[in-house]
């Protein structure tokens, strides 16, 4: 279960710093700039309260089975957010 955590929490980095590239240096239309700087702090806003926890956790050797559920956290709520994007446009 560590080994699955510790995989599954550095995806969710790799995820969330592509995310943040996307977000904070795209080169949209300066008037969609704001939203996509929005977007970025939420996404980091939302790693720092999933995965950071999740990766103390495992570091520390503390609930094993709360640090899973906090990694798995993230990826469902970017799913979900994709979803709830798409259907809104």
């Amino acid at each position: 279960m560590r080994t699955a955590t510790i995989l599954i929490c550095a995806l969710g980095a790799l995820v969330w710093l592509l995310f943040a590239y996307a977000t904070f240096f795209s080169g949209s239309d300066p008037a969609t700039r704001g939203l996509d700087v929005i977007a970025g702090v939420l996404m980091s806003a939302l790693f720092a309260a999933t995965i950071g926890p999740s990766a103390f956790l495992v570091w520390k050797g503390f609930a094993p089975r709360a640090a899973l559920g906090l990694a798995l956290a993230y990826p469902l709520i970017l799913i979900l957010l994709l979803i709830a994007a798409i259907l809104a446009f």
